[in-house]
């Protein structure tokens, strides 16, 4: 462990206790940090580098909704949403977020079990400016009585727009069966009866339980800052000092949990669940000791690198080779200062969960095999030495990500260590790993959570939250005695030493070093393939990114070619696990997925063995032999899929209508489904030798690549196809890109679906404009950037319509517009005329808009609009879309913005005239309207009419008494949700709040807007529509040379 510097301490700095400058990085990262500790307890990372071109910062508070109390459920999550409402010093409520987004900034926060995470990020210069009003939402913050009800109400819509999704309803269950005396058993994100209707009942004062709570559990020595900016580390330190040496220092010791949230009667039971999609899981679960303070050990992660492997050997190759299984994913989650789980969550096959005891009893047959096989150093040094070098060559965060992760695990670590603490594994305990095993990963101690629709019948038992319907009943004895005493078989043994572990890090670029990432260039072109290529000069780490996309419209030339399209794909990577999983431990990841005009492969990280993952994936991409079980399991996936669709979440159910509806040729899901049980095995033997005879591909190759690699591997493909005598020359009529339909002038369509889930509504209203150019994009992004502080201030904030607000650009097949997206409780002919006046109010709101005000906000843009990509891998996204989208702008980011700023207002006032305005003749209009279907109301009813009988009911047991608030203090002073499997609680992420003191809702009025024109028959409306031209390459290459007839 390194040891921490102490720099001698000024007067001046009497502030600051001490300071950390050897904070352990890479040897590749350039950014500089240093640590402090104030001496309020507030402990502070800061990390600067003069090229940094967006700052952020990040407040991390250690206490989260684990602390609230017992009768007041949800309350930390509702403070979260209250401390950025005005404070002392700056009491306006929305003058954080405006400063944030109207400076290309944004900000956000989040509430998990012991965490309340507040950040933002914005244009460097403004970082001082924006840190001292952050700085005072823990000094002094307002509380308002005004804005109280309205973000009670912002809470229940976020809680009303998570109630039908599995990943919520499971977590909660498991938490709502745990042990009632624990915290975790607790209601985490609160709603109107936990917030508004049980308090009144019992004559508690929302408000000042908020402000007991603040008062009871936020304090600086619990308090995690990290700021990133392109000032010096001094600068940035007095800043630091100058804005947060006020926040009050109550020294609160830090809160831990009692060790056992399940308690002894919850084990050896299992929980019969019936989710809201058609999914089957088996997850168990064991109680393991907190094991924080020993993270240099992690053993933990050495069970779950062995758990969760999926390579020879491996339990999940042998539940796959059994039929039993799809996928498994084990580790720790839900980790809270004092207790940890350790999860196994396997989704299940149908004779998967018809054999559900045998599925459990050979998880205990792999623990088994580990007890006798005993801890394996070498395991652990492959591990150790993975860590080591995923740290060595991590890629940067996006800022906002950046300092809000580095805030979260602060006092986790070493300051000397914040940053490497997640990857550090220096010390083999083998006495920890079998105390795991032995004492805590025992049949005896495990809860059981079975996930599937076929449960309905025998579901007696309903969540009191999330209306999530179970049964619960111990496990067979028989059950776990066997498990007790399993037998070893040969089909499950450790990995071998992995060969795709890389070695050569050399960078072929690493003595030319650019401002900016350095741009494709096409280097191959015939009638075969298009190769483009662009070295990495900027990120300078031993890591490529190649995609290629297969082109052949056979894969989408009727609703049954797609599924075959779709279950090649599927087929391809489920044969793969096995023998690519060692490559994905060793930081090598690939993604094939099916197109509507062919397939798209990507393969992406450490280049040294890309080559051998490629060579591998086209080898069986063309040699593929189908089993008949997994193509049964693969069909059988497809198809819940499909059958999922009408269970999403409404607004992203609009999203895909919108997309649909505007499409030239597109198939739905309808379709698709009408036709996946007739897809025999026969049926994809015969397909894949046709969709392979021709094609085209398109590719990039971008990173640590030379020239002669990309040519090498583009090769290595041809070959490979060819060698099986396909891949001929697509013909010309064979080569076509999708379009857009054109919406008519003066036109008012509607369209409704139905959602079979969810109880809430969700409407697109989009607003088709013109062609994506240069100049088109950038009157377009600049108006979508005024206007969507607005309209979600003016229709989430003040007008409380839904927790989803939001408006901006739409983009696709060449063609663009303005949508805005909400989704409510509300009727949609309400939410629509809102809408409607809204749009209507910002010709007026551009009008007025100062002069000053109009520039720092297009120059906000601009700043935005340049940033680049941290990650290399967002980097090569966004060149590679400019590939599929056959526009090929590189550039295109500088070249908008060069057209940004010669943007007047006038601009803009005639762009809306035209466009956007509910007046104009040339306005064209789409909504999508998503409502609850008769399924999904009946299902709600039922669950309404049991908790309102719940709640009639409720006894003084299930409303504690007074005093049990002041009781939690003893609880939480004594007594970690992080990323989720079927049985873990999210992270309450709030969408981003722009409040006002304004609470004033724009008048009624009446627009004259054209009638609406309900779309019943999506073929004949889209038959009588025509088509946008293809938009335009930015290059003089369109279609590429083809075959010569």
């Amino acid at each position: 462990m390194a040891i921490e510097s102490e720099k001698q301490i000024s007067p001046s700095e009497s502030t600051i206790v001490q300071i950390v400058d050897n904070i352990k990085k890479s040897d590749s990262d350039s950014w500089t940090y240093r640590a402090l500790e104030l001496s309020n307890g507030m402990l502070v990372v800061l990390t600067s580098h003069p090229k940094i071109d967006k700052a952020a910062a990040a407040l991390d508070v250690s206490i989260g909704s684990l602390a609230d109390p017992k009768d007041v459920p949800g309350i930390a999550h509702f403070l979260e949403h209250m401390l950025f409402m005005g404070s002392s010093k700056y009491p306006g409520e929305n003058e954080y977020s405006k400063l944030i987004e109207g400076n290309g900034g944004y900000s956000n926060a989040f509430t998990s079990g012991d965490h309340t995470n507040y950040y933002f990020d914005i244009n460097p210069s403004l970082l001082p400016e924006a840190l001292d009003v952050f700085a005072q939402f823990f000094i002094s913050p307002l509380f308002t009585v005004s804005a109280t009800d309205r973000e009670l109400e912002a809470v229940n819509s976020e809680y009303e727009g998570n109630l039908s999704k599995d990943v919520w309803r499971i977590s909660q269950l498991e938490k709502s069966t745990s042990d009632p005396q624990h915290p975790y058993s607790s209601f985490a994100i609160g709603n109107s009866e936990s917030l508004r209707t049980i308090p009144k009942q019992r004559g508690i004062d929302i408000r000042q339980v908020l402000l007991d709570f603040h008062k009871a559990e936020y304090s600086s020595n619990r308090m995690s800052l990290a700021v990133l900016g392109n000032q010096s580390l001094d600068e940035l330190q007095e800043l630091v000092i100058k804005s947060f040496k006020d926040v009050p220092n109550k020294r609160l010791k830090k809160a831990t949990y009692p060790a056992d949230p399940y308690g002894e009667n919850k084990r050896k039971t299992i929980l019969y669940v019936v989710p809201v999609k058609e999914h089957r899981h088996l997850t168990i679960n064991w109680v393991i000791p907190d094991h924080k303070e020993l993270y240099y050990c992690n053993p933990e992660s050495y069970l779950s690198h062995l758990i969760g492997h999926e390579g020879d050997g491996s339990l999940l190759s042998y539940l796959k080779k059994s039929g039993l299984a799809i996928e498994l994913v084990s580790g720790e989650k839900n980790s809270a200062p004092g207790f940890n789980f350790f999860t196994v969550d396997i989704e299940l096959t149908i004779e998967g969960l018809n054999q559900w005891e045998k599925v459990i009893y050979i998880v205990y047959q792999y623990i088994a095999m580990l007890r006798k096989e005993g801890p394996k150093e070498w395991i652990f040094e492959e591990c150790k030495n993975l860590n080591a070098m995923h740290f060595q060559f991590r890629e940067k965060e996006r800022p906002d990500d950046f300092v809000s992760n580095l805030a979260g695990r602060m006092r986790d670590y070493p300051l000397t260590e914040c940053l490497s603490g997640d990857y550090e594994m220096r010390e083999f305990r083998p006495d920890l790993i079998n105390e795991a095993l032995d004492e805590y990963l025992i049949p005896s101690k495990m809860r059981v959570f079975l996930a599937s629709k076929d449960f309905a019948s025998i579901a007696t038992e309903t969540e009191k939250w999330f209306g999530t319907k179970y049964k619960q009943e111990y496990l067979p004895e028989e059950l776990i005695k066997l498990c007790e005493t399993c037998e070893l078989i040969p089909e499950l043994h450790l990995p071998t030493l992995n060969e795709f572990i890389p070695t050569d890090f050399q960078l072929f670029s690493k003595d030319i070093h650019t401002v900016r990432p350095q741009l494709p260039t096409k280097i191959k072109e015939n009638e075969l393939c298009r190769l483009y290529y662009a070295p990495d000069t900027f990120y300078q780490l031993p890591k490529a990114y190649i995609y290629f996309e297969f082109r052949n419209p056979l894969g989408s030339a009727d609703p049954l070619h797609s599924n075959m399209n779709a279950l090649y794909s599927e087929l391809i990577e489920d044969s793969l696990t096995e023998f690519v999983y060692p490559a994905q431990l060793g930081g090598l990841q690939y993604e094939l997925s099916a197109l509507n005009y062919g397939i798209q492969l990507t393969i992406h990280g450490f280049n040294h063995k890309i080559k051998q993952l490629l060579e591998t994936i086209i080898d069986r991409m063309v040699n593929i032999k189908v089993k008949p079980q997994r193509f049964e399991i693969m069909k059988e996936k497809i198809k819940r899929s499909l059958q999922n669709f009408r269970r999403d979440v409404p607004y992203q159910m609009a999203h895909f209508g919108v997309t649909y509806l505007t499409a030239e040729h597109q198939w739905n899901k309808d379709e698709l489904l009408s036709c996946i049980d007739g897809i025999t095995i026969e049926d994809i033997e015969a397909f894949i030798p046709r969709m392979l005879t021709r094609f085209f591909i398109d590719s990039l190759m971008y990173g640590n690549l030379t020239k002669d690699h990309s040519l090498e591997y583009i090769t290595l493909i041809e070959r490979k196809f060819q060698e099986k005598r396909f891949y001929q020359p697509l013909f010309p009529s064979m080569w076509f890109n999708q379009r857009e339909l054109a919406l008519p002038e003066g036109c008012n369509y509607a369209y409704t679906m139905l959602n079979d889930a969810h109880k809430l509504h969700a409407i697109e209203i989009y607003l088709q404009c013109f062609q994506q150019t240069l100049e088109n994009n950038a009157l377009l992004e600049l108006f979508c950037h005024l206007v969507d502080e607005r309209c979600f201030d003016q229709l989430r904030t003040k007008e409380q319509l839904g927790y989803i607000v939001s408006a901006g650009a739409r983009r696709s097949r060449g063609v663009q517009g303005f949508r805005v997206i909400v989704q409510s409780a509300r009727k949609l002919d309400h939410v629509n005329q809102r809408i409607e006046l809204f749009i209507d109010s910002i010709r007026d709101y551009i009008i007025q808009m100062p002069d000053e005000l109009f520039k720092k906000q297009r120059e906000g843009y601009m700043v935005k609009k340049v940033e680049i990509p941290k990650k290399m891998h967002s980097q090569g996204n966004k060149f590679w879309s400019e590939i599929t989208n056959h526009q090929f702008c590189f550039g295109r980011p500088q070249l908008e913005v060069d057209l940004i700023k010669s943007i007047e207002r006038s601009d803009l006032l005639n762009f809306y005239d035209h466009y956007i305005s509910p007046c104009s003749i040339h306005r064209r209009k789409l909504s999508v309207h998503v409502n609850p279907s008769p399924v999904a109301l009946d299902n709600d009813k039922k669950a309404d009419d049991q908790h309102r009988e719940e709640l009639t009911v409720a006894t003084d047991e299930d409303l504690p008494s007074e005093t049990s608030f002041e009781n939690t203090e003893q609880i939480t002073t004594e007594v970690v949700e992080e990323p989720v499997k079927l049985t873990e609680q999210p992270a309450i992420v709030d969408v981003k709040t722009d409040t006002t003191t304004n609470d004033t809702v724009i008048p009624e009025k009446e627009l004259k807007l054209p009638p609406t024109n309900w779309i019943d028959n999506v073929h004949i409306w889209k038959s009588k529509l025509s088509c946008y031209p293809l938009a335009q390459s930015y290059e003089k290459i369109d279609v590429p040379v083809l075959c010569k007839l």
